[in-house]
């Protein structure tokens, strides 16, 4: 078995089978994710003849392809899986906080216009301990803190339901990774039947909703899932989690010049979410090759619509690194 892969229940029945004491898997999580711990000859708790056996258990590992870090201290990882895969992650320290940006799938099947990781297709999804890997891989191998986490890296999340939320449950538990749900964020394009399934979740994670564009007829031309939840389905949606679990939902809203910004459409941008217990994150677009320069608007954007809506305009972080999803994985490739 795969214990990245593994519930505490699930590592628990496993002992079991084996005709081992239940404690035993308390005591190997504990050496795996509290001490970074993954050779059972390091165990010095568990008995001899465990020690030098691996109890059927293995970790797949990510391999550091890799790795860029950037004049703000960001730093970008290409990791490789053990059928030769590759994926990104992020790792971002802030003053107060540390978060970590992870892939969900190897890349995307949604199309979204703007996004680097969508020109690159779709391959696979990732098992839920390619995805805890991807945290223990900043935080046990690379010695770095993880206060945050968010699944904002390749691929669509809520595409790949099962093994997230299988990978959320290990990654919240205090006796595996240990990161509450309040520092765990989900992000997704708007899968409108998933999004109803989050609410009922047992955790209350975050929810953030790459919107884009305030109508339709914009959002259609770049976000493709647009077609098949339009925003009344969406917004509907969104208000149904809200009332559910009580949590303010945040809108990313990447400025394009010239497409989606502007007074009309900040107009109905406001008129969109007016009312909406939400948070509205502008940002300026990514450089994509052969896409033009950076956005100069997304500041004007945000003083347009912070009367009306509570507003942040995120600061961009890695741009000299390739920070952007996908970008880093196309030039290793390349």
């Amino acid at each position: 078995m795969d214990l990245f892969s593994s519930t505490k229940l699930d590592l628990e029945e496993h002992i079991t089978d084996l005709n081992l004491p239940k404690f035993r898997a308390k005591q190997l999580l504990d050496w795996v994710y509290k001490k970074g711990i993954t050779d059972t000859k390091k165990m010095t708790n568990l008995p001899h003849s465990l020690q030098e056996s691996t109890l059927g258990i293995v970790i797949l590992p990510l391999k550091e392809k890799l790795i860029q870090r950037s004049k703000d201290l960001t730093q970008k990882a290409v990791l490789e899986l053990s059928d030769g895969e590759l994926i990104e992650t992020v790792y971002i320290p802030e003053q107060n906080r540390a978060t970590v940006c992870f892939s969900t799938q190897v890349g995307c099947a949604m199309g979204c216009e703007f996004c680097a990781t969508g020109k690159s297709g779709f391959s696979r999804n990732l098992s839920a301990g390619e995805i805890v890997g991807q945290l223990y891989y900043w935080k046990h191998t690379k010695k770095l803190s993880v206060t945050n986490a968010v699944a904002m890296g390749q691929g669509e999340p809520l595409a790949n339901f099962e093994n997230f939320k299988k990978a959320i449950d290990i990654i919240n538990d205090p006796d595996c990774f240990g990161l509450g749900a309040r520092h765990l964020t989900v992000s997704t394009c708007g899968i409108v039947p998933k999004i109803r399934a989050l609410k009922e979740a047992p955790w209350q994670i975050n929810l953030s909703v790459s919107l884009h564009a305030p109508t339709d007829e914009l959002r259609s031309q770049i976000m493709p899932i647009n077609n098949k939840f339009p925003l009344k389905e969406l917004i509907e949606v969104i208000e149904e989690y809200i009332e559910a679990t009580n949590r303010r939902v945040t809108f990313e809203y990447t400025v394009v010049p010239g497409f989606n910004d502007g007074k009309e459409n900040a107009k109905f941008l406001i008129e969109l979410l007016r009312g909406l217990l939400c948070h509205v994150n502008v940002i300026a677009v990514n450089p994509i090759e052969g896409k033009g320069e950076n956005a100069f608007s997304a500041e004007q954007f945000a003083k347009l619509i912070s009367r009306d809506l509570n507003v942040t305009l995120r600061r961009s972080r890695g741009s000299d690194i390739d920070a952007a999803c996908g970008q880093l994985k196309r030039k290793v490739i390349e």
